[in-house]
């Protein structure tokens, strides 16, 4: 399952030196997933402009300027907290090899793409 993870700048330095956000702070993130019902609320169905919508609902989650990260897990590791807003509950730790893109969110909500191993630029940028 694709999840769209809330993170701040110390948990991407955690990531970026360590290879690795650890599981028990992974619980505490705000993370978005595609469930069901948040899908079926939806007027799209569009598999890209689903993505984007999550996207989006990520970073408006968080801080401003801010970072949101793409990662894959396992289904068995993911729980619905609130489905109908594609709320999750991810009990995985976050590898630097499940990530499939970092962005990062100005003060007025624009989001940049960085790719899986362009951690470290983003970390120099902000």
């Amino acid at each position: 399952m694709r999840i769209y993870c809330v993170v701040n700048r110390s948990d991407l330095e955690l990531l970026n030196g360590q290879g690795v956000i650890a599981s028990d702070v992974v619980r505490e993130l705000t993370v978005f997933a595609q469930t069901q019902q948040w899908i079926l609320m939806q007027d799209e169905t569009d598999s890209e402009v689903l993505d984007e919508e999550i996207l989006q609902k990520a970073a408006d989650a968080g801080t401003q300027p801010g970072f949101v990260l793409v990662a894959q897990a396992s289904d068995v590791h993911v729980s619905e907290q609130n489905p109908e807003l594609g709320l999750v509950q991810v009990s995985m730790p976050i590898r630097a090899k499940d990530v499939a893109a970092f962005f990062q969110v100005d003060q007025n909500g624009e989001l940049s793409w960085f790719g899986p191993t362009e951690l470290p630029v983003l970390l120099d940028l902000g």
